[in-house]
């Protein structure tokens, strides 16, 4: 009888494809049902380049129609409203993440497989990298030292693929805009200890979300109309504590629903899923300084601060790309030292609508030092 032997040249393959399944099923995003390629998620998939060549992806956008009705027998013929069009577009980066084992020797004494603990980890940095990507083009991060609450920088690769739009100086210099809430109304220069995240701030970041131009477009769940918003843990531990939420949770706590947009939300208020997400950009003042742009101009923050993120449709624009080396390995050393690199060949960015953010609001505020 005569063995059946696999082709090692199918190996890597294989090991993409797993990896690719592992990549975007464990991500933040898809779990949570918020990214895909229909334009009600948050993350949006363009996919096109994957069969195709090119350098970048173009997200076709439009205005909604607001002419008069034309009533009674009036003419409609030559009275047509013209549709707004815009677009954004995504270029392409291709970011690697590669590993090398020790040798044979190494190899033999370890009790586990370290192929598979290889592409677990792999499968999980880049997980970590792609879901940064989103947080960091939503926010407007365009400084690359800005860190994390334990002071690991975050932000190294803030402008890959795309730059992300900031926001302008002029909003948060005066606490407002047409995307934009401050917690302290006099501005980012004010910021203060006592301008934390409020039910108050939740409310107001919806409301002028749906009542901006362009609208912000909700998310439809079941029929209903959803934002959601994103705050740090720090954030969550203020809002917990306010007076207002405690009294809501109490007394008239939202049961839940199956999706997993609720399920796995911290809290429900006011037409705004909340979740909780430890990539919700901060601003340490005392390490980065100035503010979350790339260069020291603009507002002169006062403190430090957390960019809270309230998303509807379109909030982000996700170009992924057919890459042939998602996984590969090579040997070094007469073979007795295997490596192995993942990585992706995409694109992220926020998208722009006639230079305003079409699916997201930016909330600056302070909270508690939980250290």
């Amino acid at each position: 009888m005569a063995d059946s032997n696999s082709i090692d040249a199918l190996r890597p393959e294989l090991w993409s494809k797993k990896l690719y399944s592992d990549e975007m099923a464990g991500m933040y995003f898809t779990e949570n049902k918020m990214m895909g390629e229909d334009d009600n998620n948050i993350v949006q998939i363009k996919t096109e380049l994957e069969k195709e060549q090119g350098d970048t992806i173009t997200f076709g956008l439009t205005s909604k129609l607001s002419q008069a009705a034309i009533t009674g027998d009036n003419e409609a013929e030559g009275n047509e409203e013209a549709i707004t069009p815009y677009s954004e577009s995504v270029s392409i980066d291709q970011a690697r993440f590669p590993v090398r084992l020790k040798g044979k020797l190494d190899e033999k004494k370890n009790g586990y497989d370290m192929r598979i603990d290889a592409k677990n980890k792999l499968a999980v940095r880049l997980q970590e990298f792609t879901e940064r990507q989103i947080f960091l083009k939503l926010a407007g991060v365009t400084v690359t030292t800005l860190t994390d609450i334990n002071g690991v920088v975050i932000s190294a690769d803030a402008t890959w693929s795309n730059t992300s739009t900031k926001i302008p100086d002029a909003d948060t210099l005066a606490g407002t805009g047409n995307r934009y809430i401050c917690a302290n109304s006099s501005g980012a220069a004010a910021l203060g200890a006592g301008d934390k995240i409020t039910p108050d701030i939740i409310s107001k970041a919806r409301i002028k979300a749906s009542n901006s131009i362009p609208k912000i477009k909700p998310l439809r769940i079941k029929g209903k109309e959803w934002y959601v918003m994103f705050i740090h843990s720090w954030q969550m531990y203020d809002l917990m504590q306010n007076p207002i939420m405690s009294a809501a949770l109490r007394d008239a706590w939202w049961r839940g629903d199956e999706n997993p947009l609720f399920n796995n939300a911290s809290l429900v208020w006011n037409g705004v899923i909340v979740h909780e997400h430890e990539y919700v950009p901060f601003l340490d003042i005392s390490v980065v300084g100035n503010n979350f742009n790339a260069t020291a101009s603009g507002t002169d923050y006062s403190y430090d601060t957390f960019r809270a993120i309230l998303c509807g449709k379109q909030a982000i624009g996700y170009a992924r790309c057919q890459n042939d080396n998602s996984w590969v390995e090579n040997t070094k050393d007469y073979k007795n030292k295997t490596g192995f690199c993942t990585g992706i060949i995409g694109g992220i960015d926020k998208v722009m609508f006639n230079s305003k953010e079409y699916g997201c609001i930016t909330i600056d505020t302070t909270a508690t030092s939980l250290a």
